[in-house]
This record gives structure tokens, C-alpha cells and sequence, in this order.
């Protein structure tokens, strides 16, 4: 490996040489997809590839579980238990139908570029010229799949999103996300700020960097991160594995850090830094949910994140959910969107995902911007 390329390229690129050997179940346990790649701009970038789906892939690799499985979820986890059982027999009125177009179009068996296998893919702002090319090198390879690009958002890559309209790429409505600029002094004006801050200077907790992390550390920062996301929030999320996190510990494919409470790891945080693009995002957080919540974990590991966006003077992308709470510390709500292109697909292919476009675009757009008033 040449150890003078960016540490972003090292880290992506260790990351792409076991998953092509392994499949993504090497980096996440419910991802059962084969991994390729194919070069943009010079270098090598993932094309995860799935067969088929079960109800447990996650949604980083399983279009059906982004846009059904997840929203279907998410809506049953919001009522009550006796609400849940009649609104689990209408649902199927509406993501039948749905689940029928995806079926027809083949969406669940897309080649997906330049994905990571996290909930958020951050992308170098590739040109039209980039993207023509890729286009063309991809409808030689997958002549028989759509192709995708997860987390496509105008705030974020201008220049790619233009890009990809330009070249006949379709954008279809994913999710709301939240974006700051912590290099703003207004950032740092928001009361929850201030509070957050605080809260994290307090001495009772000791924040930990990746140099006081070590192998042992694993198991443990893995039970966090899977407390939060797997157990409370979905089983959909990406279950990082333990060579995931030693990955991270060895070239910092994320970068690690932990709150220290009473001697025991009681928090996790993994930021996901990309200079090219002039972003960073955390992929993974958690924390033992079974602690008081007056110790505000949450609160102190979003403040980190805060401070080290700041430190390392990028722009911070917040992803996706707890809307009011990123919305209360500068963030500000934005769409983002999966770019499709199926223009070299079977006619009866093309119209199934015609359908499946227009009532994602007609109907999701609006609930994404009601949901984040919520």
C-alpha cells in the first residue's frame, strides 16, 4: 500500500481490498452483498451487488429495506402496541403495491457506487465528464442492473448532483438530513450548544482518542454502538463487525473515540473524515442506554463531534434523524436523494421504475419535510 496517498485513500482503499475477497458481510454482519469496483477520477471506488434481500439487510445495502422495510418500521415503532397490529394489516394495502414495483424494476439488485456500506457516503465532488465516463465503463460491467448512488445532496456536492442529472441520472427522495458549519460562530450562539459543551468539559467523564483505544476495547465499543442502533433504534442499520472496528483502530477507516465513566467505556463515537470533500459524518455512535439519562451521553458525544468538526475545519453532515435535536445545534435540514439511471434496462424494467419514481417523488418529499417539524 502506498503509505504517501491521503489517509482517506488508504483507509477506502483497505476497506475495498477485503470486501471484494470477503463480501460485505466482512465489514457488516447484515449486508450480504459482493463487493467490486470501479475506478472514478483515478481511483478505485466499492459497487456493492445483492442477489436478494432478506427482512433482516440492512438498508446501506438493500434498497427495499431504505424505502419499505425501514419506513414500514419506523411508522409501527411510533404507535402504540394496539394501534401497531391494525395499521401492520393496512400497510399492506400501500407497501404491497410498492413492494410489487420493486420487484418488477429490480431496484433491490442495483449496482450501487462508491458505497461504503455506512449510513452516510461522503463523495470527492466528481464532474460531468467523471460521471459520463463511469456511466459508460458501468453499463459494461452491469448491462442487466440499475445503477445507484446513495446520499446525493446539492448542499453537499454541488457539482455532483449537476453532474448526474446531466448525464441522465434520476433523483429519487431518500431522506432529510442535517448539515452545519461549525467553523460559523453562530453555531456555537445555540444554547444546546453552550449546555452540550459544558456538559463535556465536566471532569466526572474522561473523553478517550484513538490512541487509548486498544483491541481489547472492542467487544465493548461494539455492545454500545449495537445497544443504540441495533437494539433500541433498528435492526436494519448496519451492524458494524468486530473487524470493522479493528479496522478502525489500525488505519482509522473511522476515527475513533469513547467516553470513560467509573473506569468502564460508556460511549462511542466514529467520524468518518473526508478532506476531498470537506466534510466529516459519524456513521457510529452509541452508548449504554441502561445509565441514567441525566449523564447526557448523547449530549457529550454530539458535542465532541462538534469540536473535532471544528478542529479539523470541515463542514459537518449530521445524517439523518432526531430532527429537533440536530436542528436545535445548527443543523439545517436539507434532502437528500438516491440517483438512479436505467436508461439501458428492458422497457418493462424502465416502467416499473417510472411508477416506483413518481410516487416517491410525489409522496416523500412531503412527509420527510412533516416528519422533521415532529
Amino acid at each position: 500500500m502506498n503509505t504517501s496517498l491521503p489517509p482517506r485513500v488508504v483507509a477506502d482503499a483497505l476497506w475495498l481490498l477485503a470486501a471484494r475477497s470477503r463480501g460485505g458481510q466482512h465489514w457488516v454482519n447484515n449486508a450480504s452483498c459482493n463487493i467490486e469496483s470501479i475506478d472514478i477520477a483515478g481511483l478505485p471506488q466499492p459497487v456493492s451487488l445483492l442477489e436478494g434481500s432478506t427482512w433482516q439487510e440492512t438498508y446501506v445495502s438493500s434498497p427495499r429495506s431504505t424505502w419499505l422495510r425501514y419506513s414500514r418500521q419506523e411508522m409501527l415503532r411510533q404507535l402504540s402496541p394496539a394501534l401497531a397490529i391494525a395499521a401492520r394489516l393496512a400497510s399492506c394495502t400501500i407497501f404491497g403495491p410498492l413492494s410489487a414495483l420493486l420487484n418488477g424494476s429490480k431496484l433491490d439488485q442495483a449496482a450501487i457506487v462508491g458505497n461504503h456500506l455506512i449510513s452516510t457516503n461522503l463523495y470527492p465532488d466528481w464532474d460531468t465528464l467523471d460521471i459520463a465516463m463511469v456511466t459508460e465503463n458501468l453499463l459494461t460491467s452491469y448491462q442487466q442492473r440499475p445503477l445507484m448512488m446513495r446520499n446525493i445532496c446539492p448542499a453537499v456536492n454541488p457539482g455532483l448532483a449537476s453532474a448526474l442529472t446531466e448525464s441522465g441520472w434520476q433523483m429519487l427522495p431518500s431522506r432529510m438530513i442535517y448539515l452545519c458549519d461549525p467553523r460559523q460562530d453562530s453555531v456555537w450562539k445555540h444554547n444546546h450548544v453552550k449546555q452540550d459543551v459544558r456538559l463535556l468539559a465536566n471532569a466526572d467523564m474522561e473523553t478517550l482518542s484513538l490512541d487509548s483505544l486498544q483491541t481489547h476495547d472492542i467487544p465493548t465499543l461494539r455492545h454500545l454502538f449495537r445497544q443504540l442502533f441495533i437494539d433500541k433504534h433498528s435492526y436494519l442499520n448496519p451492524d458494524f463487525s468486530p473487524a470493522f472496528f479493528e479496522l478502525c483502530l489500525e488505519s482509522q477507516f473511522l476515527e475513533l473515540h469513547a467516553l470513560r465513566w467509573q473506569d468502564r467505556l460508556v460511549g462511542v463515537l466514529g467520524l468518518y473524515c473526508h478532506p476531498e470533500s470537506g466534510w466529516i459524518t459519524t456513521p457510529l455512535i452509541g452508548y449504554d442506554t441502561s445509565l441514567p439519562k441525566e449523564l447526557g451521553l448523547y449530549r457529550r458525544l454530539m458535542a465532541l463531534l462538534l469540536q473535532k468538526a471544528k478542529e479539523k475545519q470541515l463542514k459537518l453532515h449530521y445524517s439523518s434523524g432526531a430532527s429537533q435535536f440536530k436542528r436545535a445545534r445548527g443543523g439545517v435540514p436539507q434532502l437528500e436523494y438516491t440517483a438512479i439511471y436505467s436508461a439501458h434496462l428492458p422497457a418493462h424494467q424502465r416502467r416499473n421504475i417510472q411508477i416506483f419514481s413518481k410516487l416517491l417523488l410525489n409522496c416523500a418529499p412531503p412527509l420527510l419535510k412533516r416528519a422533521d417539524k415532529i
